[in-house]
């Protein structure tokens, strides 16, 4: 008995690799151009001072002045959001003894469907005395249908390289298992700096004229005869 179970069992696990059906994985994608609508930009303002309170405070003063301002250029409550808001207690490091402060951080977030109005914004925010803007970002607000559209070509780039493959050989493909992935377009870096006046002429910026919906699909096919 113990001498036959051994060849048995691998015979018997020789026959079922033998009869698997092979399979091939590749990865496709797919890329759809289209115009922006829409536009956001976060606006950081920190608050530094040994007394706490005095930082809320002037955090408080600068972040009322930039929607004071970025009210002025037409936009409504609904298009200015708060978000983010900490306060810590730590060492400056910038100091040469290391003297522990408060740390007030608050971020605004802007977002508009006038396109033209981010330079406008943009020096809303630098005249209320925010001097920190870590993105601008364009974009299209309902996108689904194009990452629908990217999808299907990803799919098509995918099995368009598996039948390649897999013909060279005269096996037909069927899709086993789809894994979905979707790249969002990167935002565009934007500092202000000393270099700008605080007046109503709108800061520079350029507004692509296309941004691109990326997806991209690994898919495992079968291949058989």
């Amino acid at each position: 008995m113990k001498k036959t179970i051994g060849p048995l069992f691998i015979l018997t696990s020789f026959m079922a690799l033998a009869n698997e059906t092979p399979t091939i994985s590749v990865t496709g994608t797919g890329t759809i151009s289209a115009k922006p609508d829409t536009f956001s930009i976060v606006a950081t303002v920190e608050t530094i001072n040994t007394n706490s309170q005095t930082a809320i405070n002037d955090n408080t003063q600068i972040i009322n002045k930039a929607i004071s301002q970025l009210k002025k250029t037409g936009l409504k409550e609904n298009n200015i959001k708060t978000e983010n808001y900490s306060l810590n207690y730590r060492s400056d490091y910038n100091s040469k003894d290391g003297e522990m402060k408060y740390y007030v951080r608050n971020q605004i977030l802007i977002t508009s469907n006038d396109l033209e109005k981010a330079g406008t914004v943009l020096t809303a925010l630098n005249n209320g005395g925010v001097n920190n803007i870590g993105e601008i970002n364009f974009f299209i607000a309902d996108r689904k249908e194009l990452e629908d559209k990217a999808y299907k070509l990803a799919y098509e780039n995918a099995k368009s390289k598996a039948s390649l493959i897999a013909g060279i050989d005269d096996f037909k493909i069927s899709p086993k298992n789809i894994d979905l992935n979707y790249s969002m377009p990167r935002p565009m870096s934007f500092m202000l700096n000393n270099s700008y006046k605080s007046d109503d002429t709108p800061i520079p910026v350029t507004v692509p004229n296309n941004i691109d919906v990326t997806a991209s699909m690994n898919v495992i096919f079968y291949m058989e005869k």
